[in-house]
């Protein structure tokens, strides 16, 4: 990794790690796509998910007391059958598809962000459905937020008990998914010189993020979040077809 790309790392990472800290969520939607300007997708996801389990190890840890517990017990049990499935796609897959698809799953969560559906009286085969699928994506494309958002939203959760929740579960997937990459060989060099270099401006991008959620208007910061979204998700989508 040239020292262009170590900058390009340190900076991706220093912006994510504010949206993250700022909304609650984000840091591989946001991460992801724009690593691959300097890393290759595959290289991007693990150090996402890598960097990933700094930020939402603080959240969950801040958050604990409003987690809901059966909420997220139930969605970690679903990932535990969609890691596997999503390592296979992860090994499978050339770097074009990988990239496709992180830009489609950018997309989706744009989709239901700004939708609202109410399923606050769904049985809990919805928080298993939703792991299921946020399993299968860690470790595929690293963006696992998309069904996770999807069902906290559709379940109506306030936004202190919505960020614990969430990050309660991140946490658990990337560790089991950091684990996963190391037994497989997956973790080289290039990729832990990219976490190192990435480490600073995480540092700096998690203090403002939380300087910012004292002083931004909730709504104006998630309708600038989207649009953040849908530019990172179409240039991942174009980067891959172009490659």
């Amino acid at each position: 990794m040239s020292a262009g790309d170590a900058v390009v790392v340190a900076l991706v990472i220093a912006a994510s790690g504010t949206v993250q800290l700022a909304a609650g969520f984000g840091f591989a939607l946001a991460s992801v796509p724009l690593l691959s300007i300097a890393l290759s997708p595959h290289e991007a996801v693990v150090v996402a998910l890598a960097l990933a389990t700094f930020t939402n190890a603080y959240q969950a840890y801040s958050g604990r007391q409003e987690t809901d517990r059966g909420v997220t017990g139930r969605m970690l049990a679903g990932a535990l059958v969609g890691l596997p499935i999503g390592l296979l796609v992860y090994r499978a897959a050339d770097e074009r598809v990988l990239g496709v698809l992180v830009g489609v799953a950018v997309l989706a969560a744009i989709g239901v962000t700004a939708r609202g559906v109410d399923l606050r009286r769904a049985g809990p085969r919805l928080d298993l459905a939703g792991g299921v699928v946020s399993g299968a994506l860690t470790t595929s494309v690293g963006t696992n937020g998309p069904p996770l958002v999807f069902v906290l939203q559709a379940r109506r959760f306030e936004p202190d008990r919505f960020r614990a929740t969430i990050t309660s579960v991140f946490f658990v997937l990337d560790v089991l998914s950091v684990a996963v990459f190391a037994a497989t060989g997956e973790i080289d060099r290039n990729i832990l010189l990219a976490v190192g270099a990435a480490l600073p401006g995480l540092a700096v991008g998690a203090a403002v993020g939380i300087w910012l959620r004292r002083f931004l208007d909730p709504r104006r910061f998630a309708r600038l979040v989207l649009v953040v979204l849908l530019a990172a998700a179409v240039s991942s989508i174009v980067t891959a077809l172009t490659r």
